[in-house]
């Protein structure tokens, strides 16, 4: 029987990664083996429901997994009670917005205060809600896709850069990623691979010019004066898949620098001894470098922005840089034995 399983792995495709924007849905499915080599991308308008279709019937296998944009998130932090019901936490969270009492929600513990019988937990929650989540599965098995999960970028973001905490004391690194859409931004910090903030940023000016939309072309035009063996490099100031923003004197618009910085000081409250160490930018919006400099250095951080094909082996130009990195997160999120 344990050969048997081992060889339904070995011949089971991968399941395929599909990330739902705010404009476009990015899918792509790795074949299991250890060097992740690329089977196949596609990318099509959040509204063809036709491409979806025809993308889904390219790649092997049905099963998919996918992870919403984060203007669909619900995300908060809570203090309750060490044994705090289900039920008293969703109270707690209606405290805050209503429209969790509709929510499919999932909480983890990232730390406790207090001591004896006056112990807390604090809880980071993510959800989404009913109809919302209904709709996506219903979206992706009418194309032909078999939903076997469904998740926010809180977890698929953070995946694509696993391969940064292997070296011993790697997961002492505290990163802020911020996932940039058109919509919204998804802030995480992260203790190694270990997400232990999040805080989402709803519609706003960020900057004194609008947001740029991310396009192929505009993607292509900000790497290629980055060669591929940029990324080989491995040391702290030049991770590998990261290419560092430069210095910038840009505005930033206070409202969305002042909510960086809330959680910035939420972090070191809850973690007095860690301070955040760099800022990960992701999404499409993280195709404006101007923005990302701008960020960093109000911050007084290093920033840097992601490219995930740097870990995938032939991975084409086109699905280079940050737009494509919670794909590639939930890829190697949900890779399967390798054959």
């Amino acid at each position: 029987m344990g050969l048997l399983s081992q060889l339904t792995r070995k011949v089971s495709p991968q399941p395929i990664a599909i990330h739902c924007g705010d404009e476009v849905i990015r899918l792509m499915q790795l074949d299991g083996s250890p060097k992740h080599s690329l089977r196949n991308a596609f990318e099509v308008g959040a509204d063809d429901c036709g491409g979806l279709k025809e993308a889904i019937a390219s790649f092997r296998g049905k099963r998919c997994v996918v992870c919403i944009d984060p203007s669909e998130v619900f995300v908060q932090h809570i203090r309750v009670e060490m044994d705090a019901e289900q039920q008293q936490v969703i109270s707690c969270l209606q405290k805050h917005d209503a429209e969790w009492e509709n929510a499919e929600i999932r909480s983890v513990c990232v730390k406790t205060t207090g001591s004896g019988g006056n112990m807390k937990q604090e809880l980071l929650c993510v959800g989404i809600e009913r109809t919302k989540l209904q709709q996506i599965v219903e979206k992706v098995e009418t194309s032909g896709g078999r939903v076997i999960a469904v998740t926010v970028p809180l977890y698929a973001s953070v995946r694509a850069f696993d391969k940064l905490y292997r070296r011993d004391g790697d997961e002492k690194i505290t990163s802020m990623l911020i996932d940039m859409s058109k919509n919204s931004s998804m802030v995480m910090i992260s203790h190694g691979a270990n997400c232990v903030f999040a805080h989402r940023i709803g519609l706003r000016s960020v900057h004194n010019k609008d947001l740029k939309e991310a396009t192929i072309e505009s993607t292509l035009l900000q790497l290629a004066a980055v060669p591929k063996d940029e990324f080989e490099r491995r040391n702290e100031n030049t991770p590998r898949g990261l290419q560092e923003t430069q210095d910038s004197n840009e505005d930033l618009e206070t409202e969305y620098a002042d909510e960086l910085e809330r959680c910035l000081r939420h972090h070191d409250s809850l973690f007095p001894d860690r301070s955040v160490d760099r800022i990960i930018f992701t999404g499409c919006g993280a195709n404006d470098t101007e923005l990302c400099a701008a960020i960093a250095s109000e911050l007084n951080l290093l920033g840097y922005i992601s490219d995930p094909s740097a870990w995938i082996t032939g991975a084409p130009e086109y699905t280079s840089g940050p737009s494509w990195t919670t794909v590639s997160g939930l890829c190697l999120h949900y890779l399967e034995g390798a054959a």
